[in-house]
């Protein structure tokens, strides 16, 4: 399974983590096209990754992650919304695993 790596975008672009809190701990998600497609997937569009990162509640995106997860590159993820709604439940998992 390969690594994941989010593309760089400009300041105006920069995507941004958002939070939802869980159990008392935040769970921070950040999605970005994906730099290197997977030609061998079926589906069409944009493929998307997801990074998912666990804290404490209220330290924020930038706090030392308890947890943390990337999306599946094996996997296609080809909206936005899908991808966070993923990153979102991967979350939940992690916080429950703790």
């Amino acid at each position: 399974m390969g690594t994941i790596t989010l593309k760089r975008a400009s300041n105006k672009d920069q995507q941004q983590w958002k939070t939802q809190e869980y159990h008392g701990k935040q769970i921070h998600v950040c999605t970005a096209p994906r730099v290197d497609k997977n030609e061998a997937l079926p589906g069409h569009g944009q493929q998307w990754d997801f990074k998912v990162k666990i804290t404490e509640n209220g330290a924020g995106p930038a706090a030392q992650a308890r947890a943390s997860a990337e999306s599946d590159p094996e996997s296609f993820y080809s909206t936005q919304a899908v991808t966070e709604d993923l990153g979102f439940s991967k979350g939940r998992e992690l916080v429950e695993g703790l």
